[in-house]
């Protein structure tokens, strides 16, 4: 056992900000997987509120509230959250292993291209959930 955790683990000499720079990283990764849950947990949020909407189909009128006569709103808003939060777990797993294989070799990679993707994937959705809040289909 203690041959597999000694190759699993990388041990580097502390000269300078290495293990600073190494925990950095881990807290990196650490809010990506943070950032991961909390668009599940959004995700199931919003099909859990379109399912309620409809549960209580008979007390709401579905001409005062649409999303009571369609609930394919809140699966694909729903399904969608919790997939770019399952996405963000690969993104950070990614940038956590090739962050530390740059820092072991004294780089350090700007990741501007992967953040400004995420970034974009959410507005996007955080859009299509403001349209299915306001739009009236009557």
């Amino acid at each position: 056992m203690g041959r597999v955790i000694d190759y699993l683990s990388l041990k580097l000499e502390n000269k300078g900000s290495v293990a600073r720079d190494h925990l950095a990283n881990e807290r990196t990764y650490l809010a990506w997987i943070r950032t991961s849950l909390s668009m599940v947990t959004v995700g199931v949020a919003i099909r859990q509120l379109y399912r309620v909407s409809i549960d209580l189909g008979n007390e709401i009128d579905p001409a005062a509230d649409p999303s009571a006569s369609d609930p394919l709103a809140g699966k694909v808003l729903g399904v969608s959250f919790v997939a770019l939060g399952m996405s963000f777990v690969f993104v950070g797993l990614y940038r956590y292993f090739h962050s530390q294989l740059l820092m072991t070799k004294g780089k350090f990679p700007v990741s501007r291209s992967m953040v400004g993707a995420c970034a974009v994937a959410t507005l996007a959705l955080l859009i299509g959930l403001l349209v299915s809040m306001f739009t009236d289909e009557h």
